[in-house]
């Protein structure tokens, strides 16, 4: 099938989920990822990565208890994957107003107003992570560097509902990163989603929950370069579900004062770890990041099923090889060269 096909598909669906009340689009989203869970191991690949990441980044977690959390965070990626439909297709209004708190605002607001000082903002995907673009375009001066969809479509659509309140969207390539660079001496915001793999060969790699992986050095240029005030934002369903989103703005400036590029990042990721440790069943899960190690590649992904086969025996991280192990160093037999994304 090609992309243009695929896009076309994917539109309509999002289309179909638009029209439909929000409760009940996002309950249909946490049936199938319950659904997903339920299938035979063998076939849900997309659960395999859950249990794999919840099993890698915490290290006292049972199997049995992977499984429970790892449920839940399939049920919330359905609910959000459903609701960003609303997001991307609905009036701004509707989705603002789920907003039902906003915490670390004032200080979020006093820093854009600080023309001396741009504004950087790092974020990463945690529950309603889509509303945060909304939220920002009505600030000013704000611009958001993203991965754009392969489906050119698709791309299109989400781009231009996401720039609906003013806030400026720009690829995560080199002419994105010299929008981003005038954003910040013009003393504006930058947002930008600090929990992805960057393609780069030449980002480093920082631990994170233990396990060295490429994390961008772009966040320490800026950091060095500009000294700009630094802020984790997330965005997460609370007690009342998709009608109850919060918004957090935390200051950083154990990012903003710390020594070298391994130590800005270092900081950054431990950031991104406090952010997940908050409410786990909300992070994206699915997603690959512990893909590439120093040397080469880890084959967690393409062993899942094996390695959660030898985990239900009772076999222990080290001997799985999912233990946080610092250096981290890939054998001769792994893949050696790291692609871009």
């Amino acid at each position: 099938m090609s992309s243009r096909l695929r896009g076309q598909r994917l539109w309509w669906l999002m289309r179909c989920l638009a029209w439909l009340p929000l409760p009940v689009a996002t309950g249909i989203g946490a049936l199938v990822g319950e659904l997903l869970t339920r299938i035979p191991l063998r076939y849900a690949k997309a659960y395999r990565v859950i249990l794999i990441n919840l099993l890698a980044t915490h290290p006292d977690l049972s199997l049995d208890d992977a499984r429970r959390i790892g449920r839940r965070s399939m049920r919330e990626l359905g609910r959000s994957l459903t609701e960003f439909s609303h997001v991307w297709n609905r009036p701004v209004e509707q989705t603002l107003a789920r907003i039902a708190a906003i915490q670390g605002e004032q200080g979020y607001l006093k820093a854009c107003a600080d023309p001396s000082r741009p504004v950087l903002l790092l974020s990463l995907h945690h529950g309603s992570w889509e509303t945060i673009s909304l939220y920002l375009g009505r600030q000013g001066n704000t611009t958001v560097m993203y991965q754009p969809h392969p489906a050119t479509l698709v791309d299109a659509v989400v781009k231009s509902a996401r720039e609906r309140t003013g806030c400026r969207l720009v690829p995560t390539n080199s002419q994105g990163v010299k929008e981003g660079l005038a954003t910040m001496r013009s003393g504006g915001t930058l947002a930008m989603l600090a929990d992805h793999n960057p393609g780069n060969r030449s980002n480093p790699y920082i631990p994170f929950f233990g396990h060295p992986v490429p994390s961008p050095a772009l966040v320490d240029k800026l950091v060095q370069r500009y000294r700009p005030r630094v802020f984790v934002v997330s965005c997460y369903r609370g007690p009342k579900g998709v009608k109850d989103i919060r918004l957090l703005f935390e200051p950083a400036p154990q990012i903003e004062t710390a020594e070298g590029r391994d130590g800005v990042l270092s900081a950054l990721n431990r950031e991104l770890e406090t952010c997940i440790h908050r409410n786990p069943s909300q992070y994206q899960w699915t997603y690959k990041r512990f893909k590439w190690r120093p040397g080469g590649r880890r084959l967690w992904y393409r062993q899942s099923y094996s390695l959660l086969k030898r985990a239900a025996r009772g076999e222990s991280r080290e001997a799985l090889g999912l233990a946080p192990r610092g250096t981290d160093t890939a054998p001769p037999e792994q893949e050696s060269e790291q692609k871009s994304y």
